[in-house]
């Protein structure tokens, strides 16, 4: 590893004591019952501009979009491509054992890994780089343990499969392609928390620039072994692609960028040390991102009782409201690191961040609604040539497009949430919304009153818009002077 900064050296690895760049914001250790109100401190003049914001969102969220629609790539469309040209049978058994994969294992990385965005990134701005580097190692090691009974799941999961389906041989299948998946876990997890670990630092280009790589590889990999292999080849490759992109990673921290914020200071009883903050934060990330997956999920596995056309259409304008959602999610990504950036500085940057990353949201909101609005036709022509089927999908477009209108600030408030350490609120609200109004008014409207899916969208949209109004409400209304001193015994 490269020799670290003498700043970086003389970094304070203890638990208790607050470190900060400038010496009047510098706080004193801090009393365990949380008497806020004793703390004394000033908050550092604003050195940013409107300008400056915008430029730090514009640059940083292509490289986060490429990533994840490359690790989207990987980790879904690519199988499901080779899959299908086996028949029916292997596509059906790939896309339920990808399904089952994704919300036992990835979502709960992701979800918990959400603690990174929170703790990596205000202990980063408040300037205490060994801090940072001990969060990740200890949130790593964290998700390496619970990936065990997700193991335990994907080695048996047979019993759980008879509760989806009864066809013995898609359960069959679908078990052989959940066997490798323990195989890719660890570097899933590792994957994911040392992106988190770069992203606090504010290099988002290095996963981009490792799943460009990556994803030429899965190809090439796939072509090669599927005629021998058959279906057992895009998972063995899936699970190649990973600890490719995995070892990358850490290489690159380690040599290249990001070894200025390792902590090398590794004892045992640092690593195992204070793992409940994770859990306070990891838990409800977990959640929150959970319970808009299944909210989704929920939709599609009712559109199974309206008939096969109202399936085809359901699938299609979910492909494009799962597209439309990568753009504010990428936007959303910056925003959680910059906020707990400027949080861990004690700076009073936020006000102008928070102007822009409220502009950026509404703009993302209209252009997100107009294109699904304006060329709903021309985008329901791309999927089918069946007139009746196009004028389905034009009509479900009209409140997905609505939904999606809501959806852009909905994202971008919960990414600022998890960047002011706030993810309990945001699973409470998330949950609520999904389904104690969602869930219910989805099953009245679509079944009760015939709506079918067009009643099931306008369920969701209808708990989508609680949701956004609760969280912009809360956002706004934010006492920033709080969360800063909360922060400041974190960092």
């Amino acid at each position: 590893m490269k020799q670290q900064d003498d700043s970086v050296k003389d970094s304070v690895i203890t638990d208790t004591t607050i470190l900060s760049s400038d010496s009047d914001t510098r706080i004193n250790e801090y009393d365990a019952s949380d008497n806020s109100d004793s703390i004394n401190f000033s908050l550092k003049k604003s050195e940013t501009s409107s300008g400056k914001e915008l430029l730090y969102i514009l640059k940083n969220t292509g490289p986060v979009l490429i990533t994840f629609l490359f690790q989207y790539l990987i980790q879904i469309m690519i199988p499901i491509y080779f899959e299908g040209k086996l028949g029916t049978i292997s596509l059906s058994a790939c896309s339920l054992a990808i399904t089952s994969f994704y919300l036992s294992g990835p979502a709960f990385f992701n979800g918990f890994a959400t603690s990174l965005d929170t703790l990596c990134s205000a202990a980063f701005g408040a300037g205490n780089y060994t801090k940072v580097g001990l969060y990740y190692q200890r949130c790593s090691l964290i998700l390496l343990f619970a990936s065990v009974p997700m193991m335990t799941f994907w080695f048996f999961p047979r019993p759980i499969l008879r509760m989806m389906t009864d066809d013995v041989q898609l359960i069959d299948l679908c078990e052989k392609y959940l066997s490798y998946m323990p195989l890719a876990a660890p570097a899933i997890a590792i994957f994911e928390c040392s992106k988190r670990f770069l992203q606090s630092q504010n290099k988002f280009s290095a996963p981009t620039r490792i799943n460009i790589v990556a994803l030429p590889l899965s190809l090439v990999l796939n072509a090669l072994l599927f005629p021998k292999l058959r279906f057992q080849g895009p998972p063995i490759v899936f699970v190649i692609t990973y600890w490719f992109m995995c070892i990358s990673l850490i290489l690159y921290i380690f040599f290249v960028d990001g070894y200025q914020c390792w902590n090398t200071n590794i004892s045992v009883k640092n690593l195992f040390s204070n793992w409940a903050i994770f859990y306070k934060l990891g838990v409800p990330g977990v959640l929150m991102v959970l319970s808009e997956a299944f909210a989704f999920q929920v939709i599609t596995i009712m559109s199974t009782r309206f008939g096969t056309k109202a399936l085809a259409a359901q699938s299609v304008v979910s492909t494009l409201a799962s597209f439309a959602f990568q753009f504010p999610f990428a936007v959303g990504i910056c925003c959680t690191t910059r906020i707990a950036n400027i949080i861990g500085s004690q700076s009073s940057d936020y006000k102008v961040a928070m102007h822009i990353i409220i502009r950026v949201a509404g703009l993302l909101s209209v252009v997100n609604f107009c294109w699904m609005y304006l060329f709903r036709y021309q985008l329901a022509s791309l999927f089918t040539q069946d007139p009746a089927l196009i004028n389905e999908i034009c009509h479900l477009l009209l409140i997905v497009g609505f939904n999606q209108f809501l959806d852009c600030f909905n994202v971008i408030c919960a990414a600022v949430l998890r960047g002011q350490g706030r993810q309990k609120l945001g699973s409470l609200l998330s949950l609520f919304s999904y389904y104690i109004i969602g869930a219910p008014l989805e099953i009245l409207l679509g079944f009760y009153f015939k709506m079918k899916v067009f009643g099931l969208w306008l369920g969701l949209a209808l708990a989508v818009s609680f949701l956004t109004i609760s969280e912009v409400t809360v956002v706004l209304n934010s006492d920033w002077l709080s969360i800063i001193r909360r922060c400041s015994k974190l960092t």
